[in-house]
């Protein structure tokens, strides 16, 4: 039997990775439809124009594609944060300003990505293999560390370990903000009527009014 050539294996591994991105992409395009719950492999698999039993060689559960499209976004957004970082003319002021405007630009042209990485714990990780949760969070880990070395860079009055848990601590901010709002509007109307509508802050301007108070005040000079 004749072994396959390497460019025939090389065919193969594009062949696969076009096919992995035509379930992430049909997945996505379903869940921005509908928003309220995730779409059924057979929904996804039909949107990607394969049979069901193909998503399943590349996706054990629907929440390990969606785990796995979360992981893309987090690197797409530490990615640009980072690119933020690069420029070493910047002041403090401006570099705090330039992560709070990326972030928050980066959260309006993704509006899948909170909801998704809210339900992180309580939906996705439920119903996917533990080592494959590990696998993700080691990922994201990893890429959190690269971009604390880049600011440490710019931030010489903080060590390292201070710039991760900073980077730590804003992911927490975004999570609890995004899960405060997220409330059913008959509920948000009955806390407005008895004036607990602080309760439900409006998202973006309570994000960067709290990675203001956040990064200030772990530069702020002791």
């Amino acid at each position: 039997m004749k072994r396959p050539t390497r460019r025939s294996r090389a065919i193969d591994e594009q062949e696969k990775a076009a096919r992995r991105l035509s379930i992430l992409e049909a997945a996505r395009a379903l869940y921005l439809l509908q928003p309220a719950q995730l779409p059924s492999v057979i929904s996804i698999a039909q949107q990607a124009g394969l049979a069901k039993g193909t998503v399943y060689l590349y996706f054990k559960t629907k929440e390990e594609i969606f785990l796995d499209l979360l992981g893309g976004l987090y690197q797409q957004l530490l990615q640009e944060l980072a690119e933020v970082a690069e420029d070493s003319d910047k002041s403090n002021e401006d570099l705090i300003g330039g992560l709070i405007n990326q972030t928050t630009r980066f959260v309006q042209e993704h509006p899948h990505f909170m909801p998704l990485a809210s339900m992180t714990s309580s939906i996705l990780e439920r119903n996917v293999e533990a080592e494959r949760v590990a696998d993700f969070k080691a990922e994201l880990m990893g890429r959190i560390q690269i971009l604390a070395v880049g600011l440490r860079r710019h931030l010489p009055q903080i060590t390292e370990t201070q710039c991760l848990n900073l980077l730590l601590h804003t992911n927490a901010l975004l999570l609890g903000l995004w899960q405060m709002q997220s409330v059913p509007a008959q509920v948000k109307e009955v806390l407005k009527q008895r004036n607990l509508d602080a309760l439900v802050p409006a998202f973006e301007p309570a994000l960067r009014e709290s990675m203001n108070l956040l990064w200030r005040g772990v530069l702020q000079p002791t």
